[in-house]
Formats: C-alpha cells, structure tokens, sequence
C-alpha cells in the first residue's frame, strides 16, 4: 500500500540529484557560476522550482505545473518511482488524456540550450536529453501496458501515440518504436475484446479459478430445479455472492475512484462498475429485509435471520467485507431491528456470532476494527468499498485542485492521497477467488437481487407483523407466552 511517503527524491547509483539546486534560469539565459559539486546550469531542471514546482519540507512534490510535473515525470538525473506511479493514476483528475500525451511529445524534443559550447552540447545530448527520451519512452510504455483505459481515453488517443512512435520516435529510437507499437495493437485488441464482452473481468483476463490452488467441491441445494433460500447451504451462498462481487470489483478502473465519480447523476456512465457494486450492495440489503418481513411465522423469520447471519459468517471466513456489511446493514434496518418479539426467539449461538460480525464493522474509531483486519488479510479479497468511498470523499471535498498560495499549480499532494487509497484498493483486484460458480444458486441469487422493490413500505409491514407495545400491554403479552395467564 501507498503511504504517500515516496514522492521524494528517489536515486540509484546512477542517478545524482542536489535538492539545495537553484532552479534553473531557463534555456538560453546566462551562466550563473556554479556552486562546489553542482552541475552547470544547463544540466538543472527544466522548471524553476518554488514556482513552478514545490516540494514539501519532506522533499515530496507538493505541486506544480503540468509542463514542470511531466519535466518531473521524466527527469534524467531523477527517478521517482512511486511519483511516476501517482501521476499516471491520478492525471486524468487534472488534465485531459490528449494534453498529457502532447506534453509528453513536447518532452522528447527538447530544444537545446542557446550558447553551449561543443564539448556542453555532448555532455548535454549524453547525459540529458538521451535519458529524457528514454524516460519519455518508458512513461508511454508504463502508460500503454498498464493505465490506458478505452472508455476514458478513447481508441483515437491509442492510434495518436501509434502514429507518434512509427515517426517520430522511430527516427530516434527504431528499437523503441517496434516495442511500443507492438504493444499498441495488443493494447487495442485488447480493448476491443473487453468493449465486445470477452475481456473477462475487465483487465485482459479471462476470471477463472487459479489452476494452482484446489477448487472446494460445491455444495449442491438439494432441488436444483425449485431453489429455497434456506435449503441453499450458507457457506454455498456466501461463495456465489462473494464470485458475483469480486467479478465486479476486479472490473473497476482507477478513473472510477476519481472525483467522487461514483455519484455523478450528470453522468450515468461514469465509474459504471462502481455504481454496480453499490446497486448490488443496497440489493442484498433490501432483499434481506423483504425476505423476513414476507413471513408472518415468527418461527420462519428467526429461521431466515439465522440463515443470514450464517451467510455473513462465511462471507467474513471468505474475506468477502463487502457483502457481510449489506447484510449487517439489512439485519440492523429500521423494520428488522424494531421486531423485538422476533429478536428474542433467535437462538443465543446466532446472536453471539452475529454480535462478532458487528464489533468487527463497527463504524466506531472510523472502521478502527475492520482496519485492522483489513491491513492484515491475505487476497483473494472483496473490501467493504464504503469505507474506500468515504476516504475518497474527504479527500476530494477536503483538499483544493490547486495550491491555495499558488493557484496556477495543481495541487499535487491531494493526488499523492488519493493514490495511496487507489492502490490500497488495487492489492484487492490482482488475486481471483478459486471458487467454482453454481449457476443455479447464481440464477436465483440475481432473480431476488434484482427484483429487490421499493423499501418506503418495509416499515409499515413491519408495524403489521409486530404492533408497538405500551409497557404493561408487553408485560401481559410475556405472561400470557410464558402460561401464567
């Protein structure tokens, strides 16, 4: 996970860099002399650092212009990985795809400084500008391979760079070319395979069970053809929905987690699997509340309360947060909670586990709990996004685009934030579920799902199934139950 502790300077053996440097006086504009050890002024940066790039006391960039961010991107003399990885998530929340590429373009042809001499002119050309291009390079690469996405970016954009690398890098670096045009048409065939439904889940890959870990044998409900929520074992059902939310989950993209995407109503088809995972969570929560308030029985409902807090236990033991907090959030509903009578009757076994099931959700010491356990759970994972989202949230609303100093640099540290709650969500996507699906027991699952109605009169039926209680009218109720009366 990101700790937003890497967007310092960050140097290999052969990579120097002297944070005491005086920005540099831009291409053409005198010699100043330089200090002990510090390289003449037409190897410094190509930006004036406190203007239009800051750091923070940490040495990380705090902001800066995108020209001075895409210098920093690309830096011969620095190489700052968790930067580089910040940026090219997060850049789409500052700049279009279109001005990230022109601007990288612009990079790789660097004019040379006015007034060098032969031997500066080589040096420069060596020790600079041949290292920019190869930066520019493996940016484009990074950026093809593993941040391009069609439905944000557009197929032009792929074809733009395309046209790019077989001319004008290809006149510089052939082998370059080669390499990353090849790696645009894969990228494009790809994309059209996941725009046509055969891209799996969404990243290039078909989802299917890792071959290397054993697939536990399923367990069938006993009439397949006319399926029972309570016959259905809660270990099976927990499987099904936690296939059903990780295939979802593994879909969302990173653009989707930017700019509270997920609750643009001007936009439906922003952050589209995103809003799949909140529509199927609030389904589950309310097919949990229909499912006990359509029985009159007290018996049935505490067998269907029991039967759902069992199917959370499984989705904890599954590593599935995310559907074991739709069913907490249904069993502590307004209609559900206020059934005291039926409360009562569950067995002390079922209140037990389902009382561990809330410690662990508690919305107390933000999550504090559920945290913690998160930090240390082993993939494969669904994560309860609610939290993701609320974090998301207070970042966004919480922090300017830009410096408010300095308004003409974007705010670079509100990204570096926003990244380390991105990749702590993206540790989740990598690693499948070796589960095999039922379709059956899915048929069904998504039939109620989906059916899931309005919840404005789920009170109302809850006030028919158990009427309020004055006081003395419950304790001539419990008398009678008990026989005394």
């Amino acid at each position: 996970m990101g700790s937003g502790k890497g967007h310092g300077v960050s140097t290999g053996p052969s990579h120097s860099t002297n944070s005491s440097l005086s920005p540099s006086p831009g291409i053409g504009i005198g010699r100043p002399v330089p200090e002990d050890n510090s390289p003449p002024w037409f190897m410094l940066p190509d930006y004036e650092q406190d203007k239009d790039l800051v750091l923070d006391a940490n040495g990380f960039v705090k902001g800066g212009t995108l020209p001075a961010l895409v210098a920093r991107l690309t830096q011969h003399d620095v190489l700052d990985a968790s930067f580089n990885h910040t940026f090219l998530l997060t850049y789409r929340s500052f700049c279009s795809t279109e001005s990230f590429l022109n601007e990288l373009f612009r990079r790789f042809e660097l004019p040379v400084p006015q007034g060098l001499e032969l031997e500066e002119r080589t040096l420069w050309k060596k020790k600079k500008l041949s290292i920019v291009r190869v930066r520019v390079f493996n940016i484009l690469k990074t950026w093809v391979d593993t941040f391009y996405q069609i439905e944000e970016d557009g197929e032009a954009s792929l074809q733009h760079l395309r046209q790019w690398a077989s001319t004008v890098l290809a006149e510089v670096l052939e082998g370059s070319s080669k390499v990353l045009t090849v790696l645009i048409d894969r990228r494009s065939a790809l994309s059209k395979m996941e725009a046509s439904g055969e891209g799996g889940d969404g990243d290039g890959k078909k989802m299917v069970p890792n071959l290397k870990q054993d697939v536990p044998p399923s367990i069938m409900p006993k009439n397949r053809k006319k399926i029972k929520l309570t016959e259905i074992d809660p270990l099976e059902i927990a499987r099904q929905l936690t296939l059903m939310d990780s295939q979802t989950y593994r879909r969302i993209r990173p653009t989707e987690w930017l700019g509270k995407a997920w609750s643009n109503a001007d936009n439906p088809s922003a952050a589209p699997n995103m809003k799949s995972m909140i529509v199927a969570s609030n389904h589950l929560t309310v097919w949990l509340i229909e499912s006990i308030l359509t029985e009159d029985d007290i018996r049935k409902r505490c067998a269907i309360i029991r039967h759902f807090t069992a199917v959370g236990e499984k989705c904890r033991l599954l590593n599935n947060y995310n559907a074991l907090m739709a069913i907490l959030a249904g069993l502590n509903s307004a209609p559900i909670h206020r059934l005291k009578r039926t409360w009562d009757s569950v067995s002390n076994r079922s209140m037990m586990t389902l009382e561990g099931l809330k410690a662990l959700m508690a919305t107390s010491r933000n999550f504090g709990s559920y945290r913690e356990i998160l930090h240390s759970v082993n993939p494969p994972c669904v994560p309860f996004v609610g939290v993701y989202l609320t974090d998301l949230t207070f970042i966004e609303d919480g922090n300017p685009d830009v410096l408010r100093d300095q308004p003409h640099l974007i705010n670079f540290s509100k990204r570096a934030k926003t990244a380390d709650v991105i990749r702590e969500m993206q540790q989740f996507q990598a690693q499948p579920y070796a589960l095999r699906a039922i379709p059956e027991v899915q048929g069904f699952l998504k039939k109620h799902l989906e059916s899931s109605g309005d919840d404005t009169s789920q009170y109302d039926r809850s006030l028919q199934m158990e009427p309020r209680e004055r006081e003395d009218e419950k304790i001539a109720r419990l008398l009678h139950e008990s026989g005394f009366l």
